[in-house]
């Protein structure tokens, strides 16, 4: 077990804070990067706790993208549209989606490679509650979250005999390096 600094703790529940907020607003690096380099680097439960963080910045930072898209969705629409692996027809299918089920659509989304930006926009150009989307977002995110730090923390349990350190934070480097090329790219 790793022991960490406070003063780590807290700059590192800072970033996880920012990444979800950011990421939530017009950031393009999903937060699950972050929280598993914090997992390999310290287990379980320091990157979840960094991922009830970063849920709870992107809580914050949907409620702001839903307030921006209330009052001017064209403009948010096309700052969207310059987001790597964002496009229009993305931003229509998040937004039948959510014209169907609410924002209840939100609770699948990550799971499909859509931003969570997009149902946060969707939601507030249509007016939906946003009571609903910050309450939906907890479960729709932090699962997500908590699904990629637990996995990354059983590797690198699994790994640590074999494997150094420094050896498992390039294998992450490459990990998320090839998926955010296949992502953008492809």
């Amino acid at each position: 077990m790793t022991i960490v600094a406070p003063r780590r703790v807290r700059t590192g529940d800072r970033l996880a804070f920012a990444w979800g907020f950011g990421e939530a607003v017009l950031f393009f690096v999903i937060p699950d990067v972050f929280l598993t380099l914090v997992a390999i680097r310290f287990g379980f439960r320091r990157s979840f706790q960094g991922a009830v963080i970063a849920t709870a910045g992107a809580v914050v930072g949907g409620l702001v993208v839903y307030a921006w898209a209330a009052v001017d969705p064209a403009f948010l629409t096309s700052a969207m549209q310059l987001l790597p692996g964002i496009d229009q027809s993305m931003i229509n299918a998040v937004g039948a989606d959510v014209a169907t089920n609410g924002n209840g659509a939100l609770l699948a989304g990550p799971w499909q490679g859509r931003p969570y930006k997009l149902f946060a926009l969707a939601s507030g150009d249509m007016g939906l509650s946003p009571i609903s989307l910050a309450l939906l977002t907890i479960p729709g995110r932090l699962a997500r979250f908590a699904v990629s730090v637990a996995v990354a923390s059983y590797l690198r349990w699994f790994f640590a005999r074999w494997m150094s350190e420094q050896t498992m934070i390039g294998l992450w480097a490459g990990f998320w390096a090839l998926i955010y090329a296949g992502y953008w790219f492809l």
